[in-house]
């Protein structure tokens, strides 16, 4: 058996002229849906074209040949200009143009603002919450952590705290609540039915949980103190033999590295699937232990060594979380249908939702979820895109929309998605 792998690189152009690209959908879904699906063909056709990779795998056996390929393109940044829109032949076409050294907000006076992804499908200038649920975090091993007060239930509520922070979501934090049966032995995926019913009941797009996987020393050393009570409750051991009192002198063998050792799982909440399995880990060094058991999350706890290390590793955590969601569109869920024109969506204006507003609707086909590994994991929910639908009227917590066109019966249990306003 031979073997040919060759790899090939198309030029990009420099990135200081307006990149333009073409993009068709079929209008079986009305043309504001096929507006949009167009858009975001001719968003990915200009990322091609502007600097695309393939990679190449070639195999001969037996006279036969067989090819693998992938080709990647990176996502562009600038503003997006409609060039030209019309319909022919039951598609709809729209050629567009990206703007790399404009910000996708528009002109703005003062410091320039980085430029928004094309791709991301997020409005220009504006905020949407999506809903998000913390959970209970499992500590492997308690004794470890005896002197971390409540760090089971301190940290989903921490980490609730700092997604706040970001205005990307609306967080809502269960710290009581756990997605897995068992906490020490099962897999993430395991507790993909808990997440589906956590997002019925809590109406919540996404559930985070995770394991704290080591809070242990990791090294000790002798460290010299004076007029210092050998406190007994610390970890550690302490040199107490001759001469260890004189002139208040002692010599205390204790606790000087100390490792935090954490898993965080985000799932999606309508199909309890794994959208996230992530890892951090740091050890610090210093005085690692405190004299006294202290509440985890407090003051106390983030002025001490091990805090500080802590405190940066869950900025880390969160900051890995909002990269993962942020590109994943905003859904809202149908609650409500009257006449089959009007529905309601769980969605209003602390979401970021505006009358005027248009979003997809999809209607999920439930009995046709995906699953890998012998039907174990959940891989998603299969939709059906039917149409698009307006809003006429905004609540803080819920909107009215009026339905524009749908080829789908619309129900209760359908959701939308934001349409970029471009």
């Amino acid at each position: 058996m031979a073997a040919l792998v060759a790899a090939f690189a198309f030029s990009a152009p420099l990135l200081a002229a307006p990149i333009e690209a073409e993009g068709v959908a079929d209008m079986e879904a009305g043309s504001p849906a096929a507006r949009e699906m167009a858009i975001r063909d001719a968003l990915q056709q200009a990322a091609i074209s502007n600097g695309a990779e393939l990679q190449s795998l070639q195999l001969m056996q037996s006279g036969t040949l067989s090819e693998s390929s992938v080709l990647s393109a990176p996502a562009l940044q600038g503003k997006v200009k409609i060039l030209l829109e019309y319909t022919k032949n039951g598609m709809y076409h729209v050629r567009l143009s990206i703007d790399p050294q404009a910000s996708a907000a528009g002109p703005v006076a003062g410091a320039p603002k980085p430029a928004q992804n094309a791709n991301c499908g997020m409005p220009a200038g504006r905020t949407l919450r999506r809903k998000l649920l913390t959970t209970y975090f499992y500590v492997v091993n308690p004794s470890e952590a005896n002197d971390l007060r409540n760090l089971a239930t301190a940290l989903p509520a921490d980490l609730a705290r700092r997604l706040r922070q970001q205005n990307q979501f609306d967080v809502r934090n269960a710290g009581h609540l756990t997605v897995l049966s068992n906490m020490a032995a099962d897999e993430p995926v395991a507790g993909w039915e808990t997440v589906r019913e956590l997002g019925r009941r809590e109406d919540v797009q996404f559930v985070v949980a995770g394991r704290v996987l080591s809070t242990g020393v990791v090294a000790k050393s002798v460290r010299h103190t004076m007029f210092e009570s050998n406190n007994t409750s610390q970890q550690g051991a302490y040199y107490t033999g001759p001469l260890a009192g004189m002139f208040g002198q002692a010599f205390k063998y204790e606790p000087s590295a100390r490792q935090f050792d954490l898993e965080v799982w985000v799932y999606d909440a309508l199909t309890g699937a794994v959208l996230a399995d992530q890892r951090i880990s740091q050890v610090a060094r210093g005085k690692v232990v405190a004299q006294l058991p202290v509440d985890f999350a407090t003051a106390a706890f983030w002025d001490g060594d091990y805090g500080s290390v802590v405190n940066a590793l869950l900025d880390q955590a969160t900051r890995q979380l909002g990269d993962v969601l942020s590109c994943i569109p905003l859904s809202a869920k149908v609650v409500k249908v009257e006449d089959g024109r009007q529905v309601f969506i769980n969605a209003g204006g602390l979401d970021g939702m505006k009358v005027g507003d248009q979003m997809l609707l999809y209607k999920p086909r439930s009995a046709q979820i995906v699953r890998s590994g012998g039907g174990v994991r959940e891989l998603g929910v299969p939709e059906d895109l039917s149409g698009t639908i307006t809003l006429t009227q905004v609540q803080p917590n819920f909107s009215i929309a009026q339905v524009q066109s749908a080829r789908l019966k619309v129900e209760e249990g359908d959701y939308v998605r934001f349409m970029t306003r471009r």
